[in-house]
Order: structure tokens, then C-alpha cells, then sequence
């Protein structure tokens, strides 16, 4: 773990008051450079014990039981409770998109009856922190969410109105009142675009570096959790049925856009937000949904490749800045979306793609992403913000220095191999971590490790099978 020992050092070095973005749970490091320090100085800094040797043992994944089932009354969606998560099926072949999205809504209030009171609360945090007390958030996203879903697919757009009549009935707005309404039932489908509060990384690793000969891939995803970590409770996977169409979301129950999700043809999609230095005004007119946007690869793309060049020809539509991250056995892309010129141009990067000035990576057979451009010429939030570069430097030394070939249970001791527990330095996994499914392109199997834990040292792998 020697690797590991010198980047937390470095992480450790760097360690710095946080303050909080209006709007986004992630640090901000407006005006702070990186430390400029020597290797004789990282080296007085003690890490012993900052990481663990997993065992075997602990690093087995476990299949879940189901202990009860709940069905929406056409049969459109049946959601099985299992102990940490909600395995859910939509049959979008069985209705019109506002019948699935009444079935979702009506099968989760089954399953979950305190679900509106809940996720009430915890939408009120993240738009009480995005805009103060004093803001009024319903003329504000009310705006934001019609204006956002006019420019939805069809199909995608009578789903969310679905979902929305189901769970707020005749109730509209957004308002802090204990009433959960349409518009309020549907941001929960919509916070990456229209409300934002995430923080996430991916590490992938080629065939040519694997026992198997394929790829292995991690997509880490940190978000708002809520001040009691609401969001935990409703921990889902989400089997969208549609045919050729279909794909499988790992998210929270509610949610019909894509934060991390796979399809039959073994294209894996994740979202990372991205800030800007400039602070540029939040525009909706004429935008759309980037989170909606990788479920159209995930409905239409049998390729990494052709799913990259979607979101890439999409990216000057969507409301932030973000990075996509689409990658089958072939392939892993990152594309770069910068909104304005001061960030950048749009890039699909790859392993071999010209970093910043700064930036290192040692194993074209790996790749890295965090929440920052990294391609030559857009925007750096990564060399002068330490929760990112302190990230990228530690996949970097993990994984790059990795001599022997990675099997599965050694690339998931990677990713677990942080001491987490009231830790001084930046790690893969935050106090707002969610989850972390884990690909093997082999196999088609996936694996999650999810948040939210009272001890985040201790660790549990799902085996959610091939999907």
C-alpha cells in the first residue's frame, strides 16, 4: 500500500477549513493553490493506519432475499423490499408513460407510506441551502421544473407528469407546507439539472490490465443525503422493461432520470457535476436534462462510443456544467461539457487524451474522473482544489501502480482500501456517500456498496447479477 501511504500524505498536507457552495453540497476552494510542497516535507507527515487490508471475507458479495413485494394495481410496477435496497421493475411495455409513472408513484406509497412527509423534508434542505430562507423556491423551480420538462422526450415527459398527479393529487407548487405536491414529486427527477448537490468519481480499468482480460469500472456517487441521511432509506435499483430498450438504474426510489445505470448491450452511464470559476447565471429557457439524456443512451446506444457522441453533440443544451462518464468493454469516455468559452470546449477524453498543465497519469490502461474538466484547454477545478486533486492522485497511485493483474475482489479492495472513519484527509468516499456499484464487463455482473452506514469502515457488497 506504499502508493496509498504517499497520497494521503499529500491529501493530508493539503487539508484546509471547507466552506459550502450556495446550491451544491461539494467544497469550494474559490482563490486557494494547491501547496507546492517537496516529497522530504510529505514525508514527515505520519498516515500509519489511515487504510485497510481487506479480507477476502469481507470483500464476498452477498444476494439479498426479498421480504416483501408491493405492486402498483395495473401490475406496471412491482417494487421487492430487500434489506438495504428496493429492487424495482417498471413495465413500460404494459401502459403510456403517465400510467407508468401513476404506477411508480402509487406502488413506492405502498411500499413506503411516510415516502411524501420524507422526501418533502429532505427537497426543502437542499433548496433551503441552495437558496436561503429567504428565496421564494416556488416561483423559482416551478419555473425551472416546466420549463425543463417541456423540452423532455414525450415518453419521458408523461412519465415524470405521472408520477407527479400520483403522488400530489391536485396539490401544486413548491412550498414548505408538509404537502408533497406534483411539481415537489417531480424534482425529485430533476435535482442534477434544475437543483443540484452532488459529488461524484469513477476509476476504470482495460482489459489489458485485468485477469480477466476485460474491463472493470467503479462509479462512486456522492450526494445530499439530508441532514438525518433520508435519502438512505430509499436506496433502489430500478429495471426500466422495454424490449431492446431496456436498462437497469442504480438510484433512490422516485427517480426516473439516470445517475448511474447500465443496459442490455453493457453500456454503463454515470453523471458528474462540475463548477465553474466564472459563475455564470442558471438558464432553463431553451435547456433540457442532461440526467434524461443519458437515459436516451441507455434506451438507444449499443455503444460507449455512440452513446459519448450523443451526449456531446446534446452538451451546449444543458443547464451546468458536467462530466459523462459512458463506457462499455471497448471503451471508457469522460465527456467534458463546459457551458460558456471561459470553461472550455466539449471533449470526449479517453485514457490517451492531452491532460492539463499539472496533471499526471501514469497507466493509459486505467482512467480517472472526478468532478473537473481534465482535457487540455477546459477549465481546471482539479490542480487547485484538494477534494479533487487529492482523489485523482490517489486513483493514480492505487491503481497505476498496480503491477500484477487486478481481478475482481482486488479492485474492490482498492476502492474500499481508505480508513473512513473520522479520517483527516480526502477520500473516495465521503459523509455524503451514496453508492458505489462496481462493473465487471465479463460478466455483465454488478455490485453495489451503499452509504449511509454508521460505521463507513465496515463494508457490505450486493450482488445484483447480471443486469
Amino acid at each position: 500500500m506504499k502508493g496509498l501511504k504517499s497520497v494521503l500524505a499529500c491529501a493530508l498536507a493539503g487539508a484546509m477549513t471547507l466552506t459550502i457552495c450556495a446550491g451544491c453540497s461539494t467544497p469550494s476552494y474559490s482563490g486557494f493553490s494547491f501547496p507546492k510542497q517537496g516529497e522530504s516535507e510529505l514525508s514527515k507527515i505520519r498516515i500509519e493506519g489511515w487504510y485497510i487490508e481487506r479480507t477476502s471475507a469481507e470483500l464476498k458479495a452477498e444476494t439479498e432475499k426479498t421480504s416483501k413485494t408491493f405492486s402498483s394495481d395495473d401490475g406496471i410496477c412491482v417494487i421487492e423490499k430487500k434489506q438495504d435496497y428496493y429492487d424495482v421493475t417498471l413495465d413500460l411495455e404494459k401502459g403510456s408513460g403517465e400510467k407508468a409513472g401513476r404506477a411508480y408513484a402509487q406502488a413506492i406509497q405502498k411500499a413506503c407510506p411516510e415516502y411524501k412527509k420524507v422526501l418533502e423534508g429532505y427537497l426543502f434542505e437542499n433548496i433551503n441551502a441552495a437558496f436561503g430562507t429567504e428565496a421564494d423556491p416556488d416561483k423559482i423551480l416551478t419555473e425551472r421544473i416546466n420549463t425543463l420538462k417541456a423540452a423532455l422526450e414525450k415518453e419521458y415527459r408523461e412519465e415524470l407528469e405521472g408520477f407527479g398527479k400520483e403522488m400530489g393529487q391536485d396539490k401544486h407548487g413548491v412550498k414548505d407546507d408538509g404537502v408533497f405536491s406534483c411539481e415537489e414529486a417531480m424534482l425529485v427527477s430533476m435535482v442534477p439539472d434544475a437543483l443540484r448537490a452532488t459529488s461524484c468519481s469513477v476509476m476504470t480499468v482495460n482489459g489489458n490490465k485485468t485477469s480477466t482480460g476485460h474491463r472493470i469500472a467503479a462509479r462512486m456517487l456522492e450526494w445530499d443525503l439530508g441532514t438525518e441521511k433520508q435519502l438512505c432509506k430509499y436506496q433502489s435499483v430500478t429495471h426500466f422493461k422495454n424490449g431492446k430498450s431496456s436498462f437497469t438504474s442504480i438510484a433512490a426510489l422516485g427517480m426516473l432520470d439516470i445517475l448511474t445505470a447500465i443496459n442490455s448491450s453493457g453500456v454503463v452511464v454515470g453523471e458528474l457535476d462540475v463548477g465553474s470559476y466564472y459563475g455564470e447565471p442558471f438558464v432553463s429557457e431553451g435547456k433540457t436534462c442532461y440526467s434524461f439524456d443519458l437515459r436516451y443512451v441507455m434506451e438507444n446506444c449499443t455503444t460507449a462510443k455512440k452513446g459519448a457522441e450523443f451526449i456531446a453533440s446534446r452538451g451546449p443544451a444543458y443547464t451546468y456544467n458536467m462530466n459523462a462518464f459512458v463506457a462499455d468493454d471497448k471503451d471508457a469516455l469522460c465527456v467534458e461539457v463546459p457551458l460558456s468559452q471561459p470553461n472550455g470546449s466539449i471533449v470526449i477524453r479517453d485514457s490517451g487524451t492531452p491532460l492539463n498543465d499539472g496533471l499526471s497519469w501514469d497507466d493509459p490502461d486505467c482512467m480517472c474522473i472526478v468532478n473537473s474538466f481534465a482535457a487540455k484547454g477546459n477549465a481546471d477545478l482539479l490542480t487547485n482544489r484538494n477534494v479533487n486533486y487529492a482523489r485523482w492522485e490517489k486513483y493514480n497511485n492505487l491503481f497505476c501502480s498496480e503491477k500484477e493483474k487486478i481481478s475482481m475482489e482486488r479492485f474492490k479492495a482498492l476502492m474500499t482500501s481508505e480508513k473512513i472513519k473520522d479520517s483527516p484527509v480526502y477520500n473516495f468516499r465521503s459523509e455524503n456517500f451514496m453508492h458505489m456499484a462496481v462493473f465487471d464487463f465479463e460478466s455483465r455482473d454488478v455490485q453495489v456498496l451503499y452509504g449511509g452506514k454508521e460505521n463507513p469502515d465496515e463494508i457490505k457488497f450486493i450482488d445484483l447479477g447480471k443486469l
